[in-house]
């Protein structure tokens, strides 16, 4: 009797190793967030608000009271309040308790969507949540570090898997030459007869500063939540 009527076919090798090799491939993981950025991005748009006049009013002090020291300034701002009309007390009152606020929701929402980003498991990112809060926090290079961050950010929400490969959207090469420029006009010696030149132009670099950071933060929260509905769809 032939040996193959008595034993059961054996498959082939080649076969045998192909099915191995699929099994062996890991399956696609769906993109999931860990921290929800739609209600910190819009609460973004108030902190701007509450921010952006504080800064300003700040950097008037400074430039026009030729200030250097925290000690003058702290000086220079106490007498300021003392020389305001009485009407504008609530209003003052209102912006310093709403500022360290409005600090944190940025600084929270930088954290949440690095984190959301390193949740995505990709290779080669620079900035760990932690690190970004702390950069982003560093006197007179923070906003040109925050604005690196942000570019990474935005990358890599766009698309993980080839997140190297991708460029930031204009709005944030706009905003790292803004900071930029804010960062060197910083440091630029103006000289007390050219406070009003240097308010404004420090003024409106600030002011483009953080319109541009409010829309980048809106473009990533966007581009996050964007990847993991197309991941949810295309689900069985």
């Amino acid at each position: 009797m032939p040996v193959e009527q008595v034993l059961p076919a054996m498959p082939s090798a080649p076969e045998k190793s192909r099915d191995e090799e699929e099994e062996s491939l890991p399956a696609d993981q769906p993109y999931r967030l860990r921290y929800p950025l739609a209600g910190l991005a819009r609460l973004s748009i108030l902190a701007c608000v509450v921010l952006l006049p504080c800064m300003l009013w700040s950097s008037w002090i400074v430039f026009s009271n030729n200030t250097a020291s925290y000690e003058e300034i702290q000086a220079a701002i106490q007498q300021n309040l003392a020389q305001l009309p009485s009407s504008a007390a609530p209003m003052v009152f209102l912006f310093s308790i709403l500022f360290i606020p409005s600090l944190l929701i940025q600084l929270i929402w930088l954290y949440r969507a690095c984190a959301n980003v390193h949740g995505f498991h990709i290779q080669g990112l620079r900035f760990t949540p932690f690190l970004s809060v702390i950069l982003s926090c560093m006197p007179v290079v923070g906003m040109v570090l925050n604005a690196l961050i942000l570019q990474e950010l935005y990358r890599a929400s766009k698309n993980p898997a080839e997140w190297m490969l991708q460029t930031p959207s204009r709005s944030l090469r706009l905003y790292l030459l803004v900071t930029t420029a804010l960062t060197l006009c910083a440091l630029f010696p103006f000289g007390a007869e050219h406070y009003l030149a240097a308010f404004l132009v420090i003024g409106s670099l600030m002011t483009a500063a953080t319109v541009l950071w409010l829309v980048c933060v809106l473009q990533i929260s966007r581009k996050q939540q964007e990847l993991v509905s197309e991941n949810t769809d295309t689900q069985p």
